[in-house]
This record gives structure tokens, sequence and C-alpha cells, in this order.
């Protein structure tokens, strides 16, 4: 499975999208520490309602990886969650190395929880070790067989050598000639080597994978104490203090044991009674003052 689209900026400033047949979009929004594209927002807001996919990227100068990023996501705010986040590194940047790279994609993510795409050409990917790069996030990689027009491509032309430690890129750039109906100009043609949900997988945050809903339940924790007795916890840190939260009542009539019961209270302030039969199964009851 895979997806075709084209990546814009403010070259193209008055491209409709709506007439270009595309499964995504990428916008460049912003550039070294003082550029915003002035026709980013009307190009990834028209995309978002034509229910495009969507992309941004941050075109690097080296003006600083930490300042750079810091931009990026200052004028992004409103799309993080909604679109694939990118660093695009090349020109003046590449003379700074993966290491730039690393701390621009690590600033994002440490931020957003969001991993960040590396956009650059498989020379640059062949110029420098990446490993560092490519243990964490993936890349979208541009090799181009040639600058003749050209349309959308399944199978675009390979040099029959690898992209370094990043293996395969996700989304491929072959063209910077491509021509589209609906359009008159050149586009940026791109291949994303995946699925909807595939691609949406770089647009969550890693911390959607977590359970959101917290568990409205008190576990009860049976352990022995300094003496060896039985006692009960609603915590493992309780039980491993020795301290549960014990509360005891007198006039309990209603639950009245041979022994002065045992109360917990749990965290919303409800307290309940616990009691244990002979095979050491453990109940909890309501207490209540009525």
């Amino acid at each position: 499975m895979s997806l075709n689209g084209i990546d814009i900026s403010n070259w193209q400033p008055d491209i409709d999208l709506s007439a270009v047949e595309s499964d995504f979009v990428i916008v460049k929004t912003t550039e070294g520490t003082d550029y915003v594209s002035p026709v980013a927002d009307t190009q990834i807001q028209q995309a978002l309602k034509l229910n495009k996919l969507v992309g941004v990227y941050h075109y690097a100068t080296g003006a600083g990886a930490v300042d750079e990023a810091k931009f990026f996501l200052s004028n992004i705010q409103g799309y993080i969650g909604k679109a694939l986040l990118v660093l695009d590194f090349e020109g003046e940047a590449i003379a700074s190395g993966p290491t730039y790279a690393k701390t621009f994609l690590d600033t994002v993510y440490q931020a957003t929880g969001i991993r960040p795409l590396l956009y650059t050409s498989k020379s640059v990917v062949k110029q420098y070790d990446w490993s560092a790069v490519s243990n964490e996030y993936d890349l979208w990689g541009a090799q181009y067989a040639s600058t003749a027009p050209t349309g959308y491509q399944s199978e675009p032309w390979e040099d029959g050598t690898a992209w370094g430690s990043f293996g395969k890129p996700v989304i491929r750039q072959y063209t910077g000639y491509g021509r589209l109906p609906g359009y008159a100009g050149d586009l940026d043609l791109d291949l994303f080597y995946g699925d909807k949900d595939d691609w949406q997988s770089y647009v969550n945050s890693d911390e959607d994978n977590t359970d959101p809903t917290p568990s409205t339940k008190t576990p009860i924790v049976q352990y022995s104490d300094a003496k060896g007795n039985r006692a009960y916890a609603y915590t493992h840190w309780q039980a491993v203090t020795g301290k549960p939260d014990v509360a005891v009542k007198s006039d309990l009539t209603k639950y009245q044991q041979k022994t002065d019961p045992l109360i917990l209270t749990s965290p919303n302030g409800t307290q309940y009674q616990l009691a244990v039969d002979d095979k050491g199964v453990l109940s909890a009851l309501e207490v209540k003052n009525a």
C-alpha cells in the first residue's frame, strides 16, 4: 500500500488543492528563526477541509537547532496532532551535520511526544553517519532520476544503493518537476510507503498510546506486618511500608466482629470494613453511618 502526495511552499502561493489530486500535502511553514510562510496557513487549512493527510515542515538554516525548533513549534501549535512534522535539512544547514539535526528533532519530540521525520537527499545521507538519528527518527528521502516532467509514479527510480542506516525512506520525493492536472507549474511529487493508518502513526504523540482513563477500582493488597500478622493495604506502597490507612469505629453494631473491625479509607473518602473467610478470601463491605 502506498499514497501519492505533493509538498508545497510559498513557491506555489496560488495552488488550488481541490483541483490537484493527492492523498497528502506537506506544507512549508517556517525557515530559520524569523521566516513564516505567508501562505502556509491557507494551504494547510484547505488541505484539512479537503480531508487530505497533512504534514508541515521547517527549513533549517543553521541558525541554532534549539532556537529553530522552538520557532517552528511556536508557529504550528494549532496543527500539532493534526499534521506530520518534518525537519527539512538541506542547503547551508548540511554543514552542521547529524548532531544539529538530531538536536532539532529531539527538541520537537520532547515538546510534543511526536517523532518528526528528517527530510534530506540521498547524497547527504551518504555524506555522514546518521545512525544516532535513524535509531529514533525516520526519513523522507529525496532522489531524482532526471529533470524530465513526470506524473505520479508507483515505483520511482532507484540507483541501487542503500539509504545508509535508515534502510529506506518512509516517504520518497522522486521529482521536483512533477506535472499534475489542476496546476500549471512544477510540483514536488512524493510517495508514502504505507496507508492512512501508518501516516497517522507519525501524526500522533507517543503518549496517545497510553490509556487516558485512570482506573476507578481500589486495589487491596494482602501482606504480613513486621510481627508476621496478616494485614491489608490499598496500595502496594503502603504494603511495602506497612502503613495502610486504617480507621477504627466502635459503633459498628451492624458489622460487629469478635475483635475491632479493620476499616480502610479509599482515596475518595469511602470507608470499607474488611473481612476474611476461613479460606483466606478477602471481602469488603461499605461502612455507612446510618
